[in-house]
């Protein structure tokens, strides 16, 4: 079985078709022979794509700081992984993942969608990652980094990191025909 890493919101105040997308992801995830490994959370889309995994009999790994715990953020639901700060939860995590899925979220969601971007451009994290796109979401995001590929910040090669879903249907296909990314790709990473 291989594990699916999923970044996403915790707001419970987000419109109801991310929450549908989360709930779909997590049932097509079990029905594609995935683990879930996520941030370990107990609220919005973090909870929906938990529980929709657990809902169909599937494994549920959420990894989760200590001062997480300590507020009462985590889902007892769930294995719990636990990390001493933020920088250990998203090694962790990556580590764990055979493939990285963003829905929509907000700061902390775009720090783990960065970070594990930066580390593919540096051969660090060679896996697919998958943006899900969802009621055009992230659009902005992705005429952003064309902007950055257009005016020499980013090379275009850089562009090929990541696939971009619009359907959580297409999340499953996009990881399976994800170019190859390999530890040498880094000599891209300078302009």
């Amino acid at each position: 079985m291989k594990s699916l890493c999923v970044y996403c919101a915790s707001s419970t105040q987000v419109d109801n078709v991310y929450f549908k997308a989360a709930e779909l992801l997590g049932k097509l995830l079990v029905q594609n022979d995935f683990r879930l490994i996520y941030g370990g959370g107990k609220m919005g889309l973090m909870n929906a794509v938990a529980d929709a995994v657990l809902k169909v009999g599937g494994e549920v790994t959420g990894i989760i700081p200590q001062f997480m715990i300590d507020e009462g953020w985590n889902n007892n639901d769930v294995k719990l992984l636990i990390t001493k700060d933020m920088h250990e939860r998203k090694m962790t995590m990556s580590h764990l993942a055979d493939a990285v899925v963003a829905l929509p979220g907000g700061c902390g969601t775009l720090d783990e969608l960065f970070e594990i971007i930066t580390w593919k451009q540096l051969g660090l994290f060679t896996k697919p990652v998958v943006i899900l796109n969802i009621n055009n979401y992230y659009d902005d995001l992705l005429k952003f980094l064309q902007k950055a590929a257009d005016e020499k910040f980013l090379r275009t090669e850089h562009l090929t990191m990541w696939q971009v879903c619009q359907n959580v249907e297409d999340i499953f296909t996009a990881i399976a025909d994800s170019e190859k990314w390999h530890t040498n790709f880094r000599k891209f990473a300078a302009i």
